[in-house]
């Protein structure tokens, strides 16, 4: 592992990243990891993670859809981000417990997922979660809450002709719902997450 390793050398930058959170894990130094692959409003260094796929700048490739070739790229980027997350997934499974009680991914809930479904819309959330088998997830399943156009969630209402920036007129099951769930098997007492109250009773 190259602790001077820089996100210029993109996949093993990811690579340590998530190689500094399974040996935290593991030394039992800290059970809670978040890792920002890149800012929100774009811009900075991580926005060269694209790199490793041999593309350039990823926020761009979210604007490029309709260019030739666009969503490919966008795929590209999107699988290589969601196969490192499955290799950190992987080491987890692979290790077991101390104490014997299963592995460090049964009792570990991880989550990957973006800020925004489709350009500059804060809905429809892509979420991979996995692990937690100890804490009572069950993962596996393909699942949709989402109301409205089932079609085509991402867009639910939306005009064509004013894009992200029209009023949208339907809206969907809110996250904080899911992290409502998280929190109550984690063990926490609560029912509300940002004002958001219930958990989902699929989960």
């Amino acid at each position: 592992m190259n602790l001077e390793v820089t996100v210029r050398d993109s996949r093993a930058y990811v690579q340590t990243i998530y190689e500094l959170i399974f040996l935290a894990f593991l030394s039992d130094s800290s059970r809670v990891a978040t890792y920002m692959m890149g800012r929100e409003n774009t811009g900075g260094p991580q926005d060269l993670l694209a790199r490793a796929v041999g593309l350039n700048n990823a926020h761009a490739l979210t604007h490029d859809v309709k260019k030739p070739k666009g969503w490919q790229n966008l795929g590209i980027y999107n699988r290589f981000q969601a196969e490192e997350f499955g290799r950190f997934l992987q080491k987890l499974k692979d290790t077991p417990e101390p104490d014997g009680n299963g592995t460090l991914l049964d009792n570990t809930f991880a989550m990957h997922g973006s800020a925004s479904s489709s350009f500059h819309l804060s809905r429809n959330y892509p979420i991979i979660s996995a692990g937690g088998k100890n804490l009572g997830f069950q993962n596996g399943r393909y699942l949709k809450f989402a109301k409205g156009d089932q079609n085509n969630q991402a867009y639910a209402g939306i005009d064509d002709d004013t894009g992200w920036q029209s009023d949208i007129g339907h809206h969907e099951i809110p996250l904080g719902h899911l992290f409502v769930t998280i929190l109550q098997r984690m063990g926490l007492e609560t029912n509300e997450f940002a004002g958001i109250k219930g958990g989902l009773n699929r989960v």
